[in-house]
C-alpha cells in the first residue's frame, strides 16, 4: 500500500466544525473536497527530512508542514489521522518554507543516511532529489497560497 501525503486548505471555521465532529473527516477528505487536495504523492517523508534532518519530528515551523499541529479525531487515514493547522499558524509555516533555497535543501539530500526514510528510493540520486524539489515547489505555493487566503490546512497520509 503507497503512502501519499495529501493537504487541503479550508477556511478555519470548516477545521473547528470537524474538531467538534471528527466523524465527518472521512466524508470530508474522501468525498466532498476529494479532488480539492494537494498530493505530493510519495515525496512527503523524504521533504520532512530535507526540512528537518530527522525521520518525525522537528522543530517548529518546519516539522509541521508535512504532520500539521494537532489530530482530527482518531480515525486511521492510512497512517494515522488527520491533522490540522490553524489558519493563525500558516503564515509561519509559510514563510519558513520560502526562506528555505531549494540550493539549501539540495545541500541536506543524503541518500546514505536516508534509509528509514519512505519510499526506499533515495539511491537513485539527483532523479530522486528533483522529484522531492518538484513536490516542495508545490507545497510552497500550497502554503503560500492558503496564508494568502487565511485557511487552515488539513494534512493526511493514507
Amino acid at each position: 500500500m503507497s503512502m501519499i501525503g495529501r493537504f487541503l486548505a479550508v477556511p478555519q471555521s470548516e477545521l473547528d466544525a470537524l474538531r467538534a465532529a471528527p466523524g465527518k473527516i472521512t466524508e470530508l477528505l474522501f468525498d466532498t473536497r476529494y479532488d480539492d487536495a494537494l498530493r505530493v504523492e510519495k515525496a512527503w517523508h523524504g521533504i520532512h527530512y530535507l526540512l528537518t534532518g530527522t525521520v518525525a519530528a522537528g522543530k517548529w515551523p518546519l516539522a509541521n508542514v508535512i504532520f500539521g499541529r494537532t489530530p482530527i479525531g482518531e480515525e486511521d487515514l492510512g497512517y494515522g489521522p488527520a491533522l490540522g493547522t490553524d489558519a493563525a499558524d500558516v503564515p509561519a509555516i509559510s514563510a519558513a518554507l520560502e526562506a528555505i533555497t531549494d540550493t539549501e535543501l539540495r545541500a541536506r539530500f543524503d541518500p546514505d543516511s536516508m534509509d528509514e526514510i519512505y519510499p526506499n528510493i533515495w539511491d537513485e540520486g539527483d532523479e530522486a532529489l528533483d522529484y522531492l524539489i518538484e513536490h516542495l515547489q508545490n507545497l510552497r505555493g500550497f502554503y503560500r497560497d492558503a496564508a494568502a487566503n487565511a485557511h487552515a490546512v488539513i494534512t493526511w497520509l493514507g
